[in-house]
């Protein structure tokens, strides 16, 4: 299942750019690229980050799930992030077994090939794991060690 992420439009609009450019700055397939910002396919995990980093944002912000703009200096690392799937499963004391009745009955196999760094994790299920346990998906790609989401500073004269 994959998700439609307005802000990748909106930012991609912002900057005055085609779809057909984005592609080409991401080094993907000028017939993919559409499908992914339309909520078609699904968008992969170092194609985000690429496409982050080109922003200067971060993903949390590129999916909606902050305002905070942010950005990170590092790139997305799949080791980290099958570590932090687990730290965040442990922290807050699920076996597999309640993860996977959490995660819509996702099997166990899956949910340990995920921790175990053997598969990686589809974009759209890293992202509903991040917002089931409210947690940045930056601190899971390993963009950030702050595992919280942030929030925009707003400043009051």
């Amino acid at each position: 299942m994959a998700i439609r992420f307005k802000r990748v439009n909106d930012l991609r609009v912002d900057n005055d750019l085609l779809q057909k450019e984005v592609a080409d700055i991401l080094g993907a397939n000028r017939n993919t690229y559409p499908h992914w910002e339309s909520g078609l396919y699904e968008f992969p995990l170092d194609m985000i980050d690429k496409l982050a980093n080109y922003y200067k944002v971060s993903v949390d912000y590129l999916t909606g799930l902050s305002d905070f703009k942010g950005d990170s200096a590092r790139n997305y690392d799949n080791e980290i992030l099958a570590k932090r799937l687990y730290t965040v499963r442990k922290k807050n004391n699920l076996s597999q077994e309640k993860l996977s009745l959490i995660m819509n009955g996702m099997s166990q196999m899956k949910l340990s090939r995920y921790e175990n760094g053997v598969t990686l994790i589809p974009f759209s299920t890293l992202y509903l794991f991040a917002k089931t346990f409210n947690v940045s998906i930056d601190y899971l790609m390993g963009r950030t060690d702050d595992m919280k989401i942030k929030e925009e500073v707003i400043i009051k004269k």
